[in-house]
């Protein structure tokens, strides 16, 4: 009797369904990955200049156009509790004023569209701009960044001062504090 209770816990419709959705994911990534010809440190900069949507506006954008100031790119899920905390962490720092930057937050779900995303955005207030990621810009983000652009749970962030240099931030919760420091030694 002890045995099939464990049993039905192991296989529940719930676990199953976000068994099947973490395969999903991995898969994607992977294929993702195939497509990318050298992971990490190469030149494909399409990421800046590929048109973005905002989900809230509808106003096309890009990196690009926020040359002026700094620029945080966070890829994340909707799903994602660390992704949460992170924007949380990025809310802080924008309340705080002291420096001025734009978020340009992507959703990489590869099983993700801009109403979820809307509602998502709408829901939490996180500060910034929303976008659905096309694979244009995944495959340059991965290929100029590497994987870590594709692991929400490492909370990626890249930051892209107004001299035009980029760099992905070390993986984890970056504070509103540590994200104010980094921004101050944008140039």
């Amino acid at each position: 009797m002890r045995s099939s209770r464990v049993r039905e816990r192991i296989y529940s419709p719930k676990r199953l369904v976000a068994a099947g959705f973490i395969v999903s994911v991995l898969l994607a990534l992977l294929m993702l990955a195939g497509c990318a010809d050298s992971p990490g440190g190469g030149t494909d900069d399409s990421w800046r200049t590929t048109e973005l949507t905002d989900v809230r506006t509808g106003e096309v954008f890009s990196v690009n156009r926020y040359s002026d100031r700094p620029v945080f790119i966070q890829t994340f899920t909707i799903t994602c509790p660390v992704c949460m905390k992170q924007q949380e962490e990025i809310t802080r720092l924008e309340a705080g004023g002291t420096i001025p930057f734009v978020l340009i937050g992507l959703d990489i779900d590869p099983n993700g569209d801009a109403g979820s995303l809307l509602r998502y955005t709408e829901q939490k207030g996180y500060t910034g701009r929303y976008a659905r990621s096309p694979p244009v810009m995944t495959r340059s983000l991965l290929d100029r960044f590497g994987m870590t652009v594709l692991s929400p749970a490492q909370a990626p962030l890249i930051l892209v001062c107004p001299d035009g240099t980029a760099g992905l931030l070390s993986p984890g919760i970056k504070s509103a504090a540590d994200l104010s420091q980094v921004l101050s030694g944008c140039r």
